[in-house]
């Protein structure tokens, strides 16, 4: 077994803090890869060596001048699967090392396989992820018996009728690291849920939490929805996003509902506050994700002629709003903090500007577009 460098730091610092003595780990080289002398990280340790070479339990250093690199100390074989794969040494007088020994190496050892175990843990995970993101992601042809016999070989029976829920979040809060801390407690959340069904499966895709959940109407997926939802933001600073596809299509064209359960998602984040959106409620947006950058954002610069960025930006906030209020003014001007004269004001401006009335019926299908494609486009404007 090779034993990294960031799990022997770990081990090393974790014996440190419970024996208060300074320890040293050698690889199989006989090389210093974590110490508790940072300064001796990368020497020869020449007692480590002999140790291995010569497959003995433990060196006892007298003095500096017995092996090159070496302190007086105890240097003990760290044993794993009937082999040699390190040696852990503590400095300090022999009689006083001495009493730590075979609880330093039992200590070692015990860390040693909890790492392995951990690291066959993560690899059969990521073995997993990568199996299911064929799945979700791959061609129908490639969904052929043998796959499905690799999944059954990983107690993942794919051919089970399922539906998939595409979950992500708007965070409320502007410190990066509580961000993602809340953003994986979230997560984690709607895994526990989704797993107390024994079929159905979660894969983090990119920013995307995907859910297979058991074949089930569109109200028993809007009804887990909503309880993620309440588990979620009744704790945290965050909005819950959902996209629901339409139906179950069969295992070997699951891509088509990862599909379509992206595209609602995608809608539910330009709306936030309405949270849970299925596929079959959205309209426009099913072609918007078909249209290039280029399209996009050269029909937002025609709709929003000669306005600056700045402004574009001012103008799509207050028009989302005011869409998503149903065009009441009294709604809007409450939402936006501002008095109702003050958003006629702005509609009229915007009117002025563009020469399309946001508040006429005729013109509100080219804003809504707009919106749309601004929330898609806004990190890539440049004028």
């Amino acid at each position: 077994m090779y034993i990294s460098k960031r799990n022997a730091t770990y081990i090393v610092q974790e014996i440190s803090k419970i024996i208060g003595e300074k320890i040293n780990m050698m690889n199989a080289d006989g090389v210093i890869i974590a110490s508790t002398d940072v300064n001796r990280i990368g020497d020869f340790h020449a007692a480590a060596k002999e140790l291995i070479d010569h497959k003995l339990q433990e060196v006892v250093v007298k003095s500096e001048r017995e092996y090159e690199g070496a302190r007086p100390g105890l240097n003990l074989a760290i044993n794993f699967q009937d082999e040699i794969v390190g040696v852990i040494g503590v400095t300090g007088p022999y009689q006083e090392v001495s009493k730590y020994g075979q609880i330093i190496k039992k200590m070692t050892e015990i860390l040693i396989l909890d790492q392995y175990y951990k690291e066959q843990k993560d690899r059969d995970k990521r073995i997993k992820e990568r199996y299911l993101d064929e799945w979700m992601f791959g061609e129908s042809k490639n969904i052929t018996p043998q796959f499905v016999k690799h999944g059954n070989s990983m107690q993942i029976d794919i051919t089970l009728p399922r539906r998939i829920m595409a979950v992500s979040f708007i965070t409320l809060e502007h410190n990066t690291a509580e961000e993602q801390s809340i953003i994986d407690s979230s997560e984690k959340i709607i895994i526990d849920l989704v797993r107390e069904d024994k079929n159905s499966i979660t894969l983090k895709s990119g920013m995307e939490l995907l859910c297979a959940i058991e074949d089930c109407s569109d109200l028993e997926m809007i009804k887990l929805a909503e309880h993620m939802k309440k588990e979620i933001e009744s704790r945290y600073r965050i909005k819950f996003c959902c996209g629901i596809d339409s139906n179950c299509e069969g295992y070997a064209f699951i891509h088509n509902s990862v599909i379509k359960a992206v595209k609602a998602l995608k809608t539910s984040l330009r709306s936030p506050q309405k949270g849970i959106r299925l596929y079959t409620s959205i309209t426009m947006e099913i072609f918007q994700s078909e249209l290039s950058s280029n399209i996009k954002r050269e029909y937002i610069t025609r709709i929003f002629k000669d306005c600056t960025l700045e402004e574009i930006d001012q103008w799509i906030g207050l028009l989302n709003i005011f869409y998503e209020e149903e065009g009441s003014i009294a709604a809007a001007a409450q939402r936006l903090f501002i008095h109702k004269n003050t958003l006629q004001y702005k509609l009229n401006k915007i009117r002025e500007r563009t020469g399309y009335d946001p508040r006429s019926i005729r013109y509100s299908s080219l804003f809504y577009n707009a919106i749309h494609f601004y929330q898609d486009e806004r990190d890539k404007m440049i004028f």
